[in-house]
This record gives structure tokens, C-alpha cells and sequence, in this order.
């Protein structure tokens, strides 16, 4: 079982680095060869609202999408971590979803992405801080690489699989749906989670080289202040600029910007982009 294991491990290590095409493709290229002027970091929000090239062509700058569906800043850590053994962006935009980045749930979930960048430098220790136990687990190879090692086969035998997008900005083309506006939880609801502020703050030392963006994308119910009041509190004391567009009036129940209560559509993406953009500038 040993040798199968570590066959395993040399056999799939070879399979994932060697995909240029969907998450896993996306995920190498944010991991071992993106060196953008930007860097946008996030959830699915950071993924499907942050228009790419609407950001270079405005801000004269090249710019990478590296935000991931369901992750919060756990993952964002990570791979900011692998890209600065390359580079030091430039500007760096943080979407901010409380879900992800401040409610307390099971944190193993935003550990999956980089399970197969145990290895690398500084990545172990993200493992150690959400579970000591995981450090046993990841001596198997099975165990790193057993999640999606059928779908990562077929892609790599293929190359048939979803789109990177367009330097990682993913468009989503789809008309409203009434039926996906589902209202989260109130703020009250949900316990502040300190290991994610902790993550918060190991991030922010990271970044420290880069003009870094914290920015609430826009939500089409709106969204009560004291969700993020941790973060904001955060922004205040460091100095960064914390752009909230959650409760913007140009966004708020406005269908046509929206393809649920929670992403934005493309034309939506492109508005915000832009709206964003004049922010930024407006700082400079």
C-alpha cells in the first residue's frame, strides 16, 4: 500500500502540473506562472465580477483573476504566498464575502485547493493552523490528490474541460433568475471566526509591498454594515481603502446588472468594473 501510494503521488503530482486547461489549469497558473501588475483575489464574487481587461485597459496595468468559487481569504493567502516567490504585484484587490472571510464554519473546505502545494514553501503551516492532525494525513499521496484525481485524469488525457475565463475573470452569461434570490443569514446569526482574522492579518503582512483594495462587490438585496464591521475596523487601522458597493443604489433590486441575488451578470461585471475603476483612480 506504501509503494501504490507513492506511485500514486508521482503519477498524479505529473497529471495535475502537466493541466493548462479549466480550474486545475487556472489554479497552476495562478500558482507556479502568474507575475500581473494585478492581482484580484476572492470568492466566486472576485471570479465573475472583476472584469480582467477592463481593468488593463483602464489602469495601464497587465491583471490576473486568481478568486475561487466558495474560498475566502485561507486560499487567498496561499496562493498569494506562491505568487510572491515570482513577484510582487503591483495593486492587489481583495473581495470581501463574509461567508467566506469572517463567519465561523469548517475551515477544512478552503484547504482543498492547496493540498497539492503542500510541499511549497509556507503552505504547511496554513494546514497546521486549521488542524495539527492534517500534517499525518498529508504524508499519503492518496490522500492529496484523491478529491478529483478522475476528473484531473480526463482533462489531462482530453484537455475537454470548463474555460480558465479570460485571464481568470469567468463572465457569467446568463439572464436574472428570481428564483435564486436567497437572503443570508442575519449578521447576528453568524460567529466571527478569529482564525480567519488571524488569516486576515498574516494576508495583509504579505501584501504589505503592494497598494492593496478591500472592496464589497455589489449584492442585488443590499447588505447590513455591521456584516463586515470586523473588516472595516481592520481597513481603518491599516489605512486601506475599503469600497463598499453592497448597498449602492445603482445595483440594489436592479435585475438587469444581476444573474442572482449574489453574482452579477456580465454587463453587471463590466458596470462595476468601471465603477470601481473611477474609485481607484480617485485615490491616486
Amino acid at each position: 500500500m506504501a509503494i501504490f501510494d507513492y506511485f500514486f503521488g508521482v503519477v498524479m503530482g505529473h497529471v495535475v502540473n502537466n493541466i493548462n486547461v479549466g480550474g486545475q489549469g487556472r489554479d497552476n497558473y495562478i500558482c507556479n506562472v502568474a507575475e500581473e501588475d494585478i492581482l484580484v483575489f476572492g470568492s466566486s464574487r472576485a471570479v465573475h465580477h472583476y472584469n480582467s481587461t477592463i481593468l488593463e485597459d483602464s489602469l495601464g496595468m497587465s491583471c490576473y483573476n486568481c478568486g475561487e468559487e466558495a474560498n475566502g481569504f485561507i486560499l487567498s493567502y496561499g496562493r498569494l504566498l506562491m505568487a510572491l516567490e515570482r513577484h510582487c504585484p503591483k495593486v492587489i484587490i481583495q473581495d470581501i464575502t463574509a461567508e467566506f472571510d469572517l463567519h465561523k464554519n469548517d475551515n477544512h473546505k478552503y484547504l482543498g485547493w492547496l493540498k497539492t502545494r503542500y510541499e511549497r514553501a509556507g503552505v504547511s503551516e496554513i494546514f497546521d493552523a486549521i488542524d495539527k492532525t492534517e500534517s499525518y494525513k498529508m504524508k499519503s499521496q492518496m490522500y492529496r490528490y484523491n478529491s478529483k484525481f478522475l476528473q484531473n485524469i480526463f482533462v489531462y488525457l482530453t484537455s475537454v474541460s470548463t474555460d480558465m475565463g479570460i485571464k481568470g475573470y469567468r463572465p457569467i452569461n446568463e439572464p436574472f433568475d428570481s428564483m435564486k434570490i436567497v437572503k443570508t443569514e442575519k449578521p447576528d446569526d453568524k460567529e466571527i471566526d478569529s482564525l480567519k482574522i488571524e488569516f486576515i492579518h498574516r494576508y495583509l503582512e504579505l501584501a504589505q509591498n503592494s497598494k492593496i483594495y478591500f472592496v464589497v462587490s455589489p449584492i442585488w438585496y443590499g447588505m447590513d454594515s455591521e456584516e463586515i464591521a470586523p473588516i472595516a475596523q481592520i481597513c481603518k487601522e491599516r489605512n486601506i481603502p475599503l469600497f463598499d458597493f453592497s448597498n449602492n443604489p445603482k445595483y440594489v433590486h436592479n435585475d438587469e446588472y444581476f444573474k442572482d441575488g449574489t453574482h452579477l451578470n456580465a454587463f453587471g461585471a463590466d458596470e462595476f468594473t468601471k465603477d470601481l475603476i473611477k474609485e481607484i483612480k480617485s485615490l491616486q
